[in-house]
């Protein structure tokens, strides 16, 4: 015979000398003691590490953090630009606002995070999905185990609605790291109907028991309902196939919404076990060196890489020296090393300081100016780095300062 406990909330504070045994609310076996101090006897924190890249939202290379329109978003693909390793996709690909708030100075009430990040329809009410395409080095070790998936949410503007959790997989039929076209059709406007995936990518369902937190689980999801203005945190149990050759986390709306919609969202995770696991943030050294492996760049963090930005905003670039005078073809020819290795070959994409194009700028010797060409020498570049060539122009002479800033992307949309 076992012990059998009902699930409730703290007791109240024994008597002196006495402690006093309990399940809390969220299934962990707790005691309580005679100063009112709940130790947990298991697990209250992080089970192992969360897989999600970036689940705080705290890292945003790509995009500004105020409100903004998303780019690149679509009603069949994950090409909407958010935070990074995030992507948005909708029913409506117009009128729709991603922005990064920072809660650093403003704590918001059951949220452990310091940042979350809210997707804004502008205008006209349509659903929206956060998504995030998990490598197999990151979740090869879950096959055939258990995993406990979970986020919050908070309706920040419009009334509650249903939101739907799941967890899909690239089959074993895909190719491992590579993403296949990710909807087979435009996500229709109707309300209650799921977006369709397409070859190759399938939802997992969710397992029965134990039951979903905040949320009942239906079909292949998570039905959570969000509340207006509160930090919401649902979750639920999957059982990864042993044959999966990557996860994709999804967060969907169920319906339309309203014309002015803003849904917040953080504190994403996915980890191993079945118990409910309270959010731990890692520190951002590594949280950002993750994100590294997908998306670099060579100006500030929170400067958004683009032509004609000054080095007091964004510093010179990647710099070399000019090894030949005068507007001849490799004037400059030097090394660009990513901050750390990419998860593969990324593409590069060249920005011009100071002024417009995509050319090194000759900052020193006579009066600066950019170079004529520019361009990855040809099979330099790897998951370490590039080598960078220039034409000169006809002022540069040898040893004048160049630089040019990039960005790198190895990141998986379709």
């Amino acid at each position: 015979m076992g012990l059998k406990m009902t699930k409730g909330a703290a007791p109240s504070t024994p008597t002196s000398n006495k402690a006093e045994f309990y399940i809390d609310t969220n299934r962990r076996a707790c005691t309580i003691d005679d100063n009112g101090v709940i130790s947990v006897l298991n697990n209250n924190g992080l089970f192992e590490r969360n897989i999600i890249v970036n689940g705080g939202f705290s890292v945003q290379q790509k995009v500004a953090t105020a409100s903004a329109a998303i780019a690149g978003v679509s009603t069949t693909t994950r090409g909407g630009v958010v935070s990074d390793a995030w992507s948005v996709t909708t029913s409506v690909a117009t009128n729709l606002n991603w922005a990064q708030i920072e809660t650093g100075s403003s704590p918001e009430v059951s949220l452990d995070s310091r940042y979350y990040g809210s997707i804004i329809a502008s205008t006209a009410g349509k659903k929206v999905m956060a998504s995030q395409w998990i490598l197999n080095e990151d979740m090869r070790h879950l096959l055939g185990k258990k995993v406990r998936v979970s986020i919050k949410h908070n309706q920040k503007v419009g009334s509650g609605q249903t939101y739907k959790l799941g967890l899909l997989q690239l089959t074993s039929a895909g190719t491992i790291d590579t993403s296949p076209a990710f909807l087979s059709g435009a996500w229709s406007v109707s309300n209650g109907t799921d977006p369709a995936w397409n070859t190759n990518i399938a939802a997992i369902t969710p397992d029965a028991s134990p039951t979903g937190e905040n949320g009942t689980i239906s079909g292949s999801y998570l039905n959570c309902t969000t509340v207006a203005t509160t930090w919401t945190r649902s979750s639920c149990v999957f059982t990864v196939p042993t044959n999966a050759k990557n996860l994709i986390f999804v967060f969907f709306s169920d319906a339309t919404g309203g014309a002015t919609d803003n849904i917040s969202i953080a504190e994403c995770q996915i980890n191993l076990g079945t118990e409910i696991v309270d959010y731990i943030e890692p520190s951002f050294t590594e949280n950002l060196n993750r994100c590294l492996r997908r998306f670099c760049k060579s100006t500030p963090l929170t400067v958004v890489a683009a032509a004609s930005l000054s080095e007091a905003t964004a510093g010179s670039g990647a710099v070399g020296m000019i090894g030949k005078a005068g507007a001849t073809a490799l004037a400059a020819n030097y090394p660009i090393m990513f901050k750390v290795e990419m998860f593969k070959v990324p593409t590069i994409t060249f920005f011009t300081p100071v002024t417009t194009g995509a050319q090194c700028y000759r900052f020193s010797g006579a009066a600066a100016a950019a170079q004529t060409a520019t361009a990855a020498r040809a099979s330099s570049t790897t998951t370490k780095g590039l080598v960078v060539t220039a034409t000169g122009d006809a002022a540069g002479t040898v040893g004048d300062l160049v630089g040019v800033h990039y960005t790198a992307s190895a990141e998986i949309v379709a």
